[in-house]
């Protein structure tokens, strides 16, 4: 009979995991998936494995994340997720992988996945996902597209979409669908949901225990959070945008517009839109809310807005914009690259009409 052994299919490995941590987007993703790359040898000691599939993928986003792993997936191409999960069954001092890349929580990418869920049969398929208020995503989201997308359209257009661009990304302001796709290919006691707000401030605290991880884990110094543009910054990259870029200029830019902004703590204070405005597109998703709670969020204090906005309460940014503006040009003047002053100098008159 063991002749014919070949031919029978392998079961599932008792008690092997693979842990999808999905995000969403901007829930602290890069600043976890550093950590874990930077402690991956001692992981793996403990048994957990974080796979090098789609590592060192260099994008001012996060220099370490599985960019390659889900963007090829999402693309219907070869789908890495197998040879990940043979590994982890046929390798005895394992008995958990770990896979990290904030794109798993968009609709396109889940919906993929869940087309070639059968890959996940010889495992026990868990995932992590982080929520954090609606609109506080939908603004963050904006500012990051300002920065690194060709993206032109506005807040309003982020989360009213028209264009496909915009309904790609307006798609993720959706929780609850997020939710119900993941339920087609996990188990709802295997969906570990957690509120952005309450694990903010220790993410590997919150969430690597569920790995089944209590390792103390090192940071390197250049282990920060992506933080988000301010309002008037991303204002001015909008105008930017809508010159026909090449993503390794608008790259570089970026990285630019970041440095000259953390020299504006005061441009905190301004918003896209008010506080009033915000609690108002909240209410848009209540049923988002309500699929939540069968998770253990709690609405209230977990995924609405409340007095402690953060996004300041200025929502007039001419003046604002041009001072960025003006900051810019003057730093890029000193900087080696005529190029990327060009590039600024083309918004100037945009900027004055709009004045």
């Amino acid at each position: 009979m063991g002749r014919f052994t070949s031919f029978i299919r392998p079961r599932k490995s008792a008690g092997k995991k693979l842990f999808i941590h999905a995000g969403t987007h901007k829930t602290g993703t890069s600043f976890f998936q550093h950590a874990v790359y930077l402690n991956s040898d001692q992981l793996r000691e403990s048994g957990i494995w974080y796979p090098e599939t789609g590592l060192g993928i260099k994008t001012n986003h996060n220099q370490f994340a599985h960019r390659v792993l889900g963007i090829d997936i999402a693309a219907g191409k070869k789908n890495r997720f197998p040879a990940i999960i043979e590994e982890l069954n046929q390798d005895t001092s394992l008995h958990t992988a770990l896979v990290s890349y904030e794109g798993f929580s968009h609709p396109q990418a889940i919906g993929k996945l869940c087309e070639q869920k059968g890959v996940f049969d010889e495992v026990d398929l868990h995932v992590i996902l982080a929520f954090r208020p609606h609109i506080d995503l939908a603004i963050s989201l904006y500012r990051e597209l300002c920065q690194h997308v060709s993206f032109q359209g506005s807040l309003h257009d982020l989360m009213h979409a028209k264009t496909a661009r915009a309904r790609h990304w307006e798609q993720c302001l959706h929780y609850g669908d997020a939710l119900k796709n993941w339920r087609r290919i996990v188990p709802k006691k295997n969906i570990h949901a957690f509120s952005y707000r309450k694990i903010s401030k220790d993410i590997l605290g919150a969430l690597m225990p569920v790995v089944g991880s209590d390792d103390t884990m090192s940071l390197h110094e250049n282990s920060v959070r992506n933080q988000s543009l301010s309002a008037p910054f991303a204002a001015l990259m909008r105008l930017i945008n809508r010159q026909d870029l090449s993503t390794k200029v608008r790259h570089r830019l970026a990285g630019e517009v970041a440095t000259v902004d953390a020299d504006f703590p005061e441009f905190s204070h301004y918003c896209e839109i008010s506080h009033d405005r915000a609690v108002e597109i909240e209410t848009d998703f209540a049923k988002d809310r309500k699929a939540l709670r069968r998770y253990g969020l709690d609405p209230v204090t977990d995924l609405t807005i409340d007095e402690h906005w953060r996004w300041g309460d200025k929502t007039d940014m001419s003046a604002a914009t041009l001072d960025a503006h003006e900051a810019l040009i003057d730093h890029l003047k000193n900087i080696d690259d005529t190029g990327l002053l060009e590039v600024a100098k083309a918004a100037t008159k945009e900027l004055k009409n709009a004045k």
